[in-house]
């Protein structure tokens, strides 16, 4: 049993000779790649759209109606996805938002104060700046000692490890490197030392 057209004002993102189902797009074996190419680049501006969109309604229902977590429930959708769009627009001002930046960068920014938002927003455009540098630029703007850590626990430990190994080292007295043990010290910080230096 063949899956159900989908509604036609999404179809028109599609040519005629292909078909676009709720779980399918079926594209013609003889379409040419600028046909192709101009598909692609409809999905993908739909799909940018579609982030501010979903959020945009969310807010409204959160705002007007606050059931935003039944209707979730009752569409069997993930709640936090429609919360975390709902509060990117609800944090980010039309008058802010930019059409040339994908809404991941606006996400990355919506904890902000506006003015540090327009700054920030001005500043990943001209740069063009990827969202995980822009994170880690706001990072260090602020003064976060992690800015320039993984958010994973696992490096967060293995960085304190380090910290910690460090702090040991130099706190240890004068008398303590004597010739063998900077000999098996300095063998065993090479590969460190090799790593640095490729940096």
């Amino acid at each position: 049993m063949k899956p159900p057209q989908i509604e036609q004002g999404l179809a028109e993102l599609v040519p005629p000779e292909a078909r676009l189902t709720p779980i399918a797009l079926e594209l013609p074996e003889a379409m040419g790649y600028e046909a192709w190419v101009a598909v692609g680049s409809k999905l993908c501006r739909a799909e940018a759209l579609m982030k501010w969109w979903l959020g945009d309604w969310a807010a409204f229902g959160l705002r007007k109606y606050g059931q935003l977590k039944e209707f979730a429930a009752a569409n069997h959708i993930n709640y936090q996805t429609l919360r975390n769009a709902a509060w990117v627009s609800q944090a980010v001002a039309l008058s802010r938002r930019r059409d040339s930046l994908e809404w991941s960068v606006h996400a990355e920014v919506a904890g902000l104060k506006p003015a540090e938002q327009a700054k920030w927003l001005a500043k990943a455009e001209s740069d063009r700046l990827p969202v995980a540098e822009l994170r880690r630029q706001i990072r260090v703007a602020q003064g976060e000692r992690n800015a320039l850590e993984s958010d994973g626990p696992v490096v967060k430990f293995v960085v304190k490890a380090l910290d910690d190994l460090v702090h040991w080292l130099v706190s240890r007295p004068g008398d303590f490197w004597e010739a063998e043990r900077k000999r098996v010290w300095k063998e065993r910080l090479r590969p460190v030392v090799e790593f640095w230096e490729k940096l």
